[in-house]
């Protein structure tokens, strides 16, 4: 289940990079308005068995205070532009049993593809997973300026901070792989939408959910030309101010973008870029 605005940067390589291990990609265009819809009908065209194409056609509210003033007004609630509402309707579209959630930025990694065969095996219902975000560079990962939570809720609207601000290295191990059955999303904490699920509440946890340790995806959402545009204009702000370059990508990591034409070795084996 991939929803998509805006993402022509990178949405070939990360259908590319999952398409062969998957049973179905749902691709759902919401107004996109660079080449994201071409992209879309190129991946058809490549995998016609695998890939279906959607349109959602209601401007959904950013992650953080556009999300929270939604949430909080009763009517509003049933809005189709309201983050949770739009999830459902995405999770609607998946066909399968099971819904993998992931993004356009989202370059799946081969201890993931690893990890996948074994679950399909016979692995746990709920897969917990994260992926590891790269700089703009393409050459380093992204690391925080300030680890602390405090100063950074002093400059939003609201209070809705996600956690992996804090530790930008990596995303916050989050439930991406899920059963469909009864799985749902919701606005109750305001700013951004909420997995439920009886497979992943309370001790159900700790019985169907398996948190794989090793990154299970290169995240390029910071190598996009407008990184933040899917955040109210307040936390794209807090979230710009505390990215800093850090340690060099490891070098099956960098392999991966070569792998998917992200990057291209040079003759004298020194990397140069084809974006």
């Amino acid at each position: 289940m991939m929803r998509l605005r805006n993402e022509a940067e990178f949405v070939e390589p990360a259908v590319r990079s999952l398409a062969p291990v998957v049973d179905e990609v749902v691709l759902i265009d919401n107004l996109s308005t660079d080449g994201t819809a071409a992209a879309m009908r190129r991946l058809k065209s490549t995998f016609p068995d695998t890939v279906a194409t959607y349109r959602y056609d209601h401007d959904v509210a950013r992650v953080g205070s556009e999300t929270w003033k939604l949430a909080t007004e009763p009517i509003s609630r049933r809005s189709p532009r309201l983050l949770s509402n739009y999830y459902n309707w995405c999770l609607q579209r998946c066909t399968g049993p099971y819904v993998l959630k992931w993004d356009g930025d989202m370059i799946a990694l081969d201890s993931f593809r690893r990890e996948l065969q074994g679950w399909r095996s016979g692995g746990s219902p709920v897969l917990v997973m994260q992926g590891l975000n790269v700089h703009h560079g393409l050459e380093h990962v992204i690391v925080e300026r300030i680890a602390d939570r405090a100063p950074l809720l002093e400059g939003l609207e609201v209070p809705g901070l996600p956690r992996w601000v804090t530790r930008l290295t990596y995303d916050y191990p989050e439930p991406r792989l899920f059963p469909k059955l009864f799985a749902r999303y919701s606005a109750e904490i305001l700013w951004t939408q909420t997995l439920h699920s009886p497979f992943w509440l309370g001790d159900a946890k700790r019985r169907y959910a398996r948190t794989l340790q090793q990154p299970s995806f290169l995240h390029l959402k910071f190598c996009k030309r407008d990184p933040l545009a899917n955040y109210s204009s307040d936390l794209a702000a807090v979230i710009a101010a505390n990215i800093e370059r850090g340690r060099r990508l490891e070098a099956e990591h960098r392999e991966e973008l070569i792998r998917w034409g992200l990057v291209r070795r040079s003759p004298d084996s020194t990397r140069s870029y084809s974006q």
